[in-house]
C-alpha cells in the first residue's frame, strides 16, 4: 500500500513538470541590432563653394590683314610730319619768314600727295576703320590748308584768312585723332620710333 502511493506521487510529479514544460513559450536568440549587416554605397566628399569650377575665358586675338600694320606706319609718318608742318607755317608767318613760310607750306602739299597714295593701297581692316577715317579727314585738312597758303604766298591776300581756318580745323579735330590713335595702339598696332599720337596746338 506504502508503495502504491509512492509510485503514484511520483507519477504526479513528473506529469506536472511536463504539463509547466509545454505551457511556457520557446524563446529564439536573435542577434543585437549593432550586429546586422548593412549595405551602403560610399561617397567621396562633398566639394564646397571655393571648388567649383570657373568658366574659362578664352583669350581674344585680332586678325590683322597681313601688311596693314606696314602699311598704315608709313602713312602715319607723313601725317605726323604734316602735322607739325601745319603747326610751323603759321609759326613762320608770325615771324615774318615767309620764304621759310612758302617752303614748309610747299613740304605740306607734297607730303599730303604723298600719304593720299599710300592711302589707296592701305587693305581693308573694319576693326581700324574710324582711325582710317580719321587720317582721311586729317590729310583731307591739311591738303586744303597748304593749298590756301601757297595762294597766299602768290598774292592771293583773302587765301591766309581761308588757310587759319582750316589750321582751326585741324587743332579742333587733332584731341579726337589721337584718341583713335590710342584705341588703335591697344589692338596691337605699333610703329616703330613713332607713337601713334600727333601733335597738339598750343594756344
Amino acid at each position: 500500500m506504502t508503495l502504491t502511493r509512492s509510485v503514484l506521487t511520483c507519477l504526479a510529479l513528473l506529469i506536472a513538470v511536463t504539463a509547466i514544460g509545454c505551457n511556457e513559450p520557446s524563446s529564439s536568440v536573435r542577434p543585437s541590432s549593432s550586429l546586422l549587416e548593412v549595405e551602403f554605397t560610399p561617397r567621396g566628399p562633398t566639394p564646397g563653394p571655393d571648388e567649383t569650377d570657373e568658366a574659362t575665358q578664352e583669350p581674344t586675338f585680332v586678325a590683322i590683314p597681313v601688311g596693314w600694320d606696314d602699311s598704315f606706319c608709313a602713312i602715319f609718318a607723313d601725317v605726323a610730319v604734316g602735322q607739325e608742318l601745319a603747326v610751323d607755317i603759321e609759326r613762320a608767318i608770325k615771324e615774318e619768314n615767309f620764304r621759310d613760310a612758302r617752303g614748309l607750306a610747299r613740304d605740306l602739299r607734297n607730303i599730303t600727295e604723298d600719304a593720299a597714295g599710300l592711302m589707296e593701297g592701305l587693305p581693308e581692316w573694319e576693326d581700324a576703320a574710324d582711325a582710317t577715317a580719321k587720317v582721311t579727314a586729317m590729310l583731307d585738312l591739311y591738303g586744303r590748308a597748304a593749298t590756301e597758303y601757297l595762294a597766299y604766298f602768290n598774292e592771293e591776300t583773302r587765301s591766309l584768312r581761308r588757310a587759319r581756318n582750316l589750321r582751326r580745323q585741324i587743332s579742333r579735330a587733332t584731341p579726337g585723332a589721337n584718341e583713335t590713335f590710342a584705341e588703335l595702339e591697344m589692338l596691337g598696332i605699333a610703329c616703330d620710333d613713332q607713337p601713334l599720337v600727333i601733335e597738339e596746338f598750343k594756344p
